[in-house]
């Protein structure tokens, strides 16, 4: 029977009861100590000396066979004290109340009586309650049980005292790293001793690969600022065995056991998203990282320009965004004004694959073919970092620019096609099977109507009846019959259709029909340019595998030798309908030899990676095949008399000053573009060897004192045209007033010369960019520099063009020739036949062809980086980031 069950008192039992129970419990734990005591001792003692060993970092230091040794004498004789105090025998209640009794000179047994009932159950016996009554005194008089000395005899030595004082002593001087200790020297295994004369510790951090930094090394810094959510990486070497890196975030703390990478190196990993503290610790000595950690922000996108129609249909607007790392993905989120609920997000290019700051970037998208064409929305940018985080615009509204078709049987098809877009109803379900008789049944299966096209919605079948009606007499509605096989084409699917799911690419082919009414052959081979070039466009701006871009580029240049033959065929089309008195006899002039040296300089700018010259030059081969379109459109030509034969000296010397002006000007801005690439990409490079390189192969970089200094020269050169064609303007109009014999009065100046009404606002506008970009370039601000010079460089093209102008002006006033005004109006710059535009702010309208020495530097560059990525002695961390590199370009 147990103690508890012995002396369990009821539930009325007093204090006496209470006493004796107490003083039973702790005579039991007297005998328990004094009977197993002397037997575990032994094994109790090694058990202490192995711990205050690990403890002071014995164990560590000398590592195997000791440690072993002692961890096996210690559990020999654990196990050796286990066996033999499972020999000895329990103490019992019994014992426990008669050393209480014994201890404290009571007899007769009172502690007993407690628990004894009377032998005859008369509890109200006068002699039983005399004998409790004297038991119940007798154990108010007891006093405690006294423990025997069982260690004393054998312990000589006083090891009972000295051992736990030196385990105290052992876990004050190994604070902090106990449990590592004490864990270590309990691990299976062979354990080297380790010594912190001989460890050597490298530690960096490797940031997120969207962040685009290169790895930052702890070299004589202790501390270091790192990106959210980077990897720190801590190796040892010089060592055996490792110890485990000790990760202190706050009040929380990681161990993190390193990863053998040799015989002597080590090497432990960790995702930092908060500040820390990181160490390696061998003995005393502690190599210790703080790790400060830079949240990782929201981007910031505004819209610069609200979103409205633009050129060629297409919704233009402009943003400026910021991120710390870099916005990845840019969005315009669409939603109806009356259906908040339904939203559309459309994708937008963006200037690069990872865009930290933008500062008036224009935007645009082509979604005259989107399902809301037409139709007013509410609109936001949402711009996406690496971390996807995201940042939004403020809401704006605006109409969604749909296509314009001139040709009724085009518009037509169009309407249609929204129609069914539009059209969101299911089709009715099938009616019930009639019973046929069979005798009744008809030879032969017929189709049943009734299951396809009456149960469409209604636009559908709007749409199936018109194409009917329209194709049903196609002599004299069709001259290409493309047109109307592809209508029919779709009027038999729109009849055979079972449900909406087998409609999916009937809208698509009705836009092309329409492209087809419209622009005949021209239209599908432009459209099928135009998302070539977007496809290409997306994939180097994201920077897509070698192999998918030279795929991507090789279907652009078929579709681009496509459209050329279509342009060319439609040019002798036009040609051959021409009167031979209004034509200009050369018909038109395509440039073959500028586009293939663009294509060409897309293919080699993309070979060796330089993605922002590919996309320049691919922005300039877009422009220049529209506005060859524009020119066929408008019937120009290449040949014929205009304004450059009738154009005084004096108007063809200022023409060719102001071109070379605007040639050194394009230089100097794709001058000033090469230099800020330059400094960006000095802030990524990772080893100084290679920096060296770079900085010797780029030792003829100018500075932005030396740009600004060429910008100053360009202004200069400006003011000294300005000064000289003044000057000519004003002689000639004396010359003129002798003849005349009178000038007007108020308009010396303002009508002759370079400095008339709208050419010198032009001119002025140029200086006034021009200064922007000289104090810019001194400043060192290379982008905003770059936005200036490309004002300057529209504003001298619009005083070239106000030249000719006023010339054409001037010659109709004396000839009367009214064609001297077309001439005008097509060859407006004087210098391009196509009369092109210049590229956006960010220069996408000239091509930056790189010279052959660049190429060559390009190439050597590239040969070694393949070659480092390939020396496998090299660190793997180091040829990691080698291969991303090459990757990257």
């Amino acid at each position: 029977m147990s103690y508890k069950g012995v002396m369990n008192p009821h539930p009325t039992q007093d204090i006496t009861t209470k006493r004796a129970v107490s003083l039973t419990k702790r005579a039991y734990r007297h005998l328990l100590w004094e009977t197993y005591a002397p037997t575990l001792a032994l094994g109790a003692l090694f058990v202490l000396l192995f711990t205050t060993a690990a403890a002071f970092g014995l164990w560590q230091r000398i590592g195997d066979p000791w440690r072993l040794i002692g961890l096996s004498i210690a559990v020999y004789f654990v196990v050796k004290n286990a066996l033999a105090a499972r020999q000895k025998m329990f103490p019992t209640q019994s014992q426990a109340r008669r050393r209480v009794e014994r201890d404290s000179g009571l007899s007769h047994r009172p502690l007993d009586t407690l628990v004894d009932t009377p032998a005859l159950n008369d509890a109200s016996d006068r002699a039983w309650k005399n004998h409790l009554t004297t038991a119940q005194a007798q154990i108010q008089r007891a006093g405690t049980s006294t423990l025997r000395p069982t260690l004393a005899p054998m312990d000589k030595y006083f090891l009972r005292i000295a051992t736990p004082i030196l385990l105290m002593l052992a876990l004050m001087v190994g604070a902090g790293d106990n449990y590592e200790r004490l864990r270590a020297s309990l691990t299976p295994g062979w354990i080297y001793g380790m010594s912190a004369k001989n460890a050597h510790y490298e530690a960096w951090i490797d940031p997120p690969e969207y962040t685009g930094r290169p790895p930052s090394y702890f070299k004589e810094q202790q501390s270091m600022y790192a990106p959210e959510g980077s990897e720190f990486v801590a190796r040892i070497s010089g060592i055996k065995t490792a110890p485990r890196l000790i990760l202190r975030e706050g009040n929380r703390t990681r161990r993190i056991t390193a990863k053998r990478l040799g015989p002597q190196s080590f090497e432990a990993r960790a995702i930092i998203n908060k500040g820390s503290l990181a160490s390696y610790r061998i003995g005393q000595n502690e190599k210790i990282w703080a790790l400060n950690v830079d949240k990782d922000r929201h981007p910031l996108v505004r819209f610069d320009e609200a979103p409205d129609a633009g050129k060629r249909d297409r919704l233009i607007f402009s943003y400026s965004l910021e991120d710390d790392y870099g916005v990845e993905t840019l969005l315009l989120s669409m939603a109806l004004e009356n259906d908040l609920q339904n939203t559309e997000q459309i994708s937008i290019a963006l200037p690069g694959s990872s865009v930290r700051t933008a500062n008036k970037e224009p935007g645009g998208v082509d979604l005259t073919k989107h399902k809301w064409a037409g139709k007013k929305v509410i609109g936001r940018l949402l711009a996406i970092d690496g971390k996807h985080q995201i940042g939004s615009t403020a809401m704006h509204g605006f109409v969604v620019p749909d296509k314009i078709f001139v040709e009724p049987l085009a518009k037509a098809v169009a309407e249609q096609r929204q129609l069914m877009i539009d059209d969101t109803h299911d089709y009715a379900p099938y009616p019930k099977a009639e019973k046929i008789d069979p005798k009744n049944k008809p030879l032969f299966a017929t189709d049943r109507p009734d299951l396809a096209i009456d149960r469409a919605p209604k636009d559908v079948k709007r749409t199936a009846l018109l194409i009917e009606a329209i194709t049903d007499k196609p002599i004299g509605v069709f001259e290409d019959p493309s047109v109307y096989m592809g209508l029919r084409n779709i009027y038999r699917r729109l009849q055979t259709a079972r449900g909406g799911d087998e409609l999916g690419g009937i809208p698509e082919d009705l836009w092309a029909i329409a492209l087809r009414a419209e622009f005949g052959r021209l239209g599908n081979a432009l459209e099928d340019m135009q998302r070539a070039e977007r496809a290409l466009n997306n994939a180097m701006a994201r920077r897509a595998p070698q192999r998918e871009v030279d795929a991507l580029f090789d279907r652009y240049n078929e579709a681009v030798d496509r459209y050329m033959e279509f342009l060319m065929l439609e040019a002798a089309k036009n040609a051959q309908e021409q009167s031979a008195d209004s034509a200009s006899g050369d018909g038109a002039d395509f440039n073959t030899d500028e586009i293939q040296a663009l294509l060409d300089a897309i293919e080699e700018a993309n070979r060796l990676g330089d993605t922002v010259a590919a996309r320049k030059a691919l922005a300039k081969l877009a422009q220049l095949l529209e506005n060859m379109k524009i020119q066929l459109a408008q019937g120009g030509g290449g040949g014929g008399s205009g304004v450059g034969e009738s154009m005084s000296e004096e108007l063809k010397e200022a023409l060719e000053d102001l071109n070379d002006i605007l040639g050194e000007q394009r230089r100097l801005r794709d001058e000033t573009q090469d230099a800020g690439r330059a400094e960006s990409d000095a802030e990524s490079e990772l080893w100084d060897g290679q920096q060296e390189a770079e900085n010797q192969q780029k030792g003829d970089q100018p500075s932005g004192k030396a740009l600004a200094g060429q910008q100053g020269q360009i202004a200069d050169m400006l003011e000294k045209l300005e000064d000289a064609a003044n000057g000519q303007g004003g002689d000639r109009e004396q010359q003129e007033g002798t003849t005349d014999g009178s000038v007007e009065d108020g308009k010396d100046g303002e009508e002759k010369g370079i400095g008339s009404g709208d050419i010198k606002q032009a001119l002025d506008d140029a200086k006034d960019a021009m200064g922007q970009s000289e104090q810019a370039l001194e400043d060192g601000e290379f982008y905003n520099a770059g936005r200036a010079q490309s004002d300057a460089i529209n504003a001298l093209r619009k005083a070239g063009e106000g030249l000719l102008e006023q010339e054409a002006e001037r010659l109709k006033a004396e000839q009367g020739e009214d064609g001297n005004r077309s001439a005008s109006e097509n060859g407006l710059t004087g210098a391009d036949p196509f009369g092109r535009e210049e590229g956006d702010s960010m220069g996408e309208g000239d091509a930056n062809i790189p010279e052959k020495s660049d190429q060559q530097r390009a190439r050597e560059l590239l040969e070694e980086l393949r070659r480092r990525s390939g020396e496998r002695e090299r660190d793997k961390t180091e040829r990691e980031y080698l291969e991303r590199l090459l990757e990257r370009f």
